[in-house]
């Protein structure tokens, strides 16, 4: 897709950058999002991912689940998701969705989902505290919505 032509009008003279799996993280197959984010949205990323490895001593990657969203993308989500609003945040590129219940489990140094998900609230935590994001727990979508500050 063109990516300017579906990023927010209000947000044109930011600059994007395209997220994609690596080391830290993967980002799973996007059906109603599309992988992009301002640039200090994805040193988050980077950042929570980095913390969420050291914290759980593994190689063990997050999935994010969701990043910019279009008009388009939206409209379909909502049809699926009550969670999903007209003016939501992912519009922006400033806000990005991890699963707190899938992660790709390092082979080498096995933890349980329960304690990878921990490592990951302890690192989303740090964070929020440290004021460099919100953070919002989604129940139903087994995510933590996190937006850059």
């Amino acid at each position: 897709r063109d990516v300017k032509k579906y990023y927010n009008q209000s947000a044109q003279d930011k600059k994007l950058v395209e997220v994609s799996s690596n080391s830290l993280y993967y980002v799973r197959e996007l059906t109603h999002s599309i992988p992009y984010l301002v640039p200090k949205a994805e040193i988050l990323l980077a950042d929570i991912a980095r913390d969420f490895q050291t914290i759980s001593g593994t190689n063990s990657r997050l999935e994010v689940t969701s990043i910019l969203r279009t008009k388009e993308d939206i409209s379909k989500l909502q049809k699926v998701n009550v969670n999903a609003t007209s003016n939501s945040c992912h519009c922006y590129a400033t806000t990005f969705d991890i699963s707190y219940a899938r992660f790709k489990i390092d082979v080498l140094h096995p933890k349980t989902n329960a304690e990878l998900r921990d490592a990951l609230s302890q690192a989303v935590s740090n964070l929020r505290k440290q004021g460099r994001c919100y953070v919002k727990f989604e129940k139903k979508q087994k995510c933590y919505h996190i937006t850059v500050r």
